[in-house]
């Protein structure tokens, strides 16, 4: 089996990005996977006119991908930790794609107003989604929106060929969302691909949180805090922080 770990990065080479790549290259090959790195390429922004946030999702627009079994997309801000054996790749049988939840973030954003996404926001999305294409999405234990984080998400070939083929546009997602006078954190490709994960033929595993587990600020200055959510389990850290460098 052929499998590939992919990010992606615009910009300066900052210390950050160059330490991710570096450790993620190494996971790639310890696991008998491919590694890629594509800097400054634009591929998915040709298709769509939100610069740089589809860029992680070249995998779904290029063809040259398409010799792998399955492909991750990794963002450029995840670490995996030290002496990690684990398959990534494992999480997901015949699935169409694997990707983690938020399992905080529906509380936060019911707390919480950064720059528009809140509960309230999430709700008005899944009905736009409901409405528009007939999404059922998917509810915690407290009736809110789920938040599904695509730092980390591993796709099949099969999968990676069923967006193509019946998922919409980039361009169709965003103008829905801009129409309905949506944030624009809704129009990014994080929440494109968490709505239409949940297409009915579409076949998902939400995989262990451990292979995403995020680290971000909560709250403002001067009360700022740091959400850290690792635990024993934890396998790819994902730092939040626009400051990490």
């Amino acid at each position: 089996m052929k499998n590939l770990i992919y990010q992606y990065w615009k910009g300066p080479l900052k210390p950050g990005v160059t330490a991710s790549t570096k450790l993620m290259e190494k996971y790639a090959h310890s696991i008998g996977a491919e590694y890629r790195f594509d800097l400054n390429k634009t591929i998915a922004s040709k298709t769509v006119d939100v610069d740089i946030y589809y860029e992680p999702a070249n995998p779904l627009i290029d063809k040259s991908f398409d010799e792998y079994d399955k492909v991750a997309l990794i963002d450029i801000d995840i670490f995996p930790v030290d002496g990690l054996i684990e398959n990534l790749f494992d999480q997901i049988k015949d699935e169409d794609a694997g990707i983690c939840t938020e399992p905080e973030q529906p509380h936060l954003r019911s707390i919480h107003n950064v720059a528009g996404i809140t509960n309230v926001n999430d709700v008005k999305w899944c009905q736009v989604l409901k409405s528009k294409w007939g999404i059922d999405y998917s509810y915690d234990e407290q009736n809110r929106p789920k938040v599904f984080n695509t730092g980390v998400v591993v796709l099949s070939k099969e999968g990676i060929q069923k967006i193509r083929q019946t998922w919409p546009s980039f361009q169709e997602y965003v103008n829905v969302m801009r129409s309905n006078s949506l944030p624009r954190f809704y129009s990014l490709f994080q929440d494109y691909f968490s709505a239409f994960i949940h297409k009915k033929d579409f076949k998902l595993e939400e995989m262990h949180n451990g292979w995403n587990s995020y680290m971000h600020k909560v709250g403002s200055h001067p009360n700022a805090r740091v959400n850290d959510t690792r635990t024993p389990e934890t396998k790819l850290v994902h730092i939040m922080f626009r400051t990490a460098d």
